[in-house]
């Protein structure tokens, strides 16, 4: 099975590509704010007409366009990476039970698993790009902030820089910072529908992205593991461990389980493991909503666990002991993991404000931009050094951030 750090590393160009994308738009709008800037209001309506025929809209769709055939590609070739890493592991229990052991690409029955969760991960992809928007401010009740479409958008902060201009009343990038930074902040976000009454769910799209990739590579490792446990004939399944698991699997991770009592588990009913260590029943199933497991097939009385469970219980004790901080306030070792991932989003996003306002001709602006990515830097590493948690450099880059000198 490919490692968490492996896994890691196909994924993180795609997340780029997809940062780099939002870079590209939030830059090419904040370019616009500073030629409006510049011009005098008896000129400034010519280049609103013009900017409003539509030019820069297309060229953002097209770089939509261009970034999504790319995505889909990069996908497919992940999900088929990561099913063919997992098959090989199964060889031996094939030789245990004397069956035949077929090359990956004439697995014809793994082929259509892999087939189907490419297409659905690639599906999903789709639709988080096609449900792209900004977090944009309501002129009419500038507290409520709503997703707008980009070509929405981008006459939206077009009308608002005329405007700006044409008031002159206050310095003109004072006026538009708040805008531009908010653009920065929003980032372009997909934008679900997920309750009966319509009520609308934002997050950022590389974060969704992430998100569905991972998906994609727990549902291929889990088809894999579920086709070649029939074809094997396995009994029984054995639950994958990470550190710093969330606290309603931290207790079952590792153990070893017969299929019925498997089954019990992820239907939410009362299970025991195969030692007879019984368990109340579990609201989250093992592999949806975020989880990082997933199950081996495996014989039982023949597969030996991969951890023993005095190994398990040091890993629930290395978890809850985590880190107090000054002010006492104390975190397990998974709320470490958490307050990592929340450092990261806010450097990416002092970062993308930088970029965008540095663009927007803003040097002030971009330099406190800068000063607060710096910040956060420091206290994203002194958090993770206490915690004794590395930091992963790779989730705070951000294509075309450079330090203003």
């Amino acid at each position: 099975m490919l490692s968490e750090k492996a896994i890691d590393k196909l994924i993180e160009p795609l997340v780029n590509r997809q940062e780099a994308l939002n870079n590209y738009i939030v830059t090419l709008i904040a370019r616009r704010i500073r030629e409006i800037g510049t011009l005098l209001p008896s000129d400034v309506f010519k280049l609103q007409q013009l900017l409003k025929s539509g030019g820069d809209v297309r060229k953002i769709n097209k770089e939509i366009a261009r970034i999504t055939g790319l995505q889909e590609k990069e996908i497919k070739n992940i999900i088929k990476t990561v099913a063919e890493d997992a098959y090989v592991d199964a060889k031996p229990y094939y030789d245990y039970r004397q069956k035949s052991y077929i090359p990956f690409e004439e697995n014809v029955e793994l082929q259509k698993i892999i087939k189907s969760i490419q297409k659905q991960t690639v599906d999903t992809y789709v639709n988080l790009a096609k449900a792209q928007a900004f977090m944009i401010r309501d002129l009419g009740n500038p507290n409520v902030l709503k997703p707008t479409k980009f070509a929405k958008a981008y006459y939206s902060v077009i009308d608002e820089a005329v405007q700006a201009t044409q008031q002159g009343t206050i310095d003109y990038n004072t006026a538009m910072r708040r805008t531009i930074e908010q653009l920065a902040d929003s980032g372009i976000r997909s934008v679900t529908y997920n309750t009966p009454t319509g009520r609308r769910y934002t997050q950022r799209l590389d974060t969704a992205v992430r998100r569905n990739i991972l998906d994609g590579i727990r549902a291929i490792n889990q088809g894999v593991q579920d086709e070649i446990g029939k074809q094997f004939g396995a009994d029984g399944k054995e639950i994958t461990v990470h550190a710093n698991s969330a606290p309603d699997h931290e207790p079952i991770q590792g153990h070893q389980f017969t299929n019925e009592e498997y089954d019990k588990l992820q239907n939410n009913e009362n299970f025991k493991d195969v030692l007879g260590n019984k368990f109340g029943a579990i609201e989250r199933p093992i592999g949806v909503w975020n989880c990082r497991h997933f199950t081996y097939s495996i014989i039982l009385g023949v597969s030996k666990p991969n951890y023993t469970i005095e190994q398990l219980e040091q890993m629930k004790a290395k978890n809850a002991k985590g880190y107090t901080d000054k002010q006492g306030r104390h975190y397990t070792m998974y709320q470490c993991t958490q307050e990592q991932r929340r450092l990261e989003t806010e450097i990416r996003k002092a970062k993308d404000r930088q970029i965008a306002l540095k663009e927007a001709g803003d040097i002030e602006g971009a330099k406190k931009a800068q000063a607060k990515v710096v910040q956060v830097q420091k206290q994203y590493q002194a958090f993770s050094k206490a915690c004794g948690l590395a930091t992963k450099p790779d989730r705070i880059q951000v294509p075309d951030y450079k330090k203003i000198i």
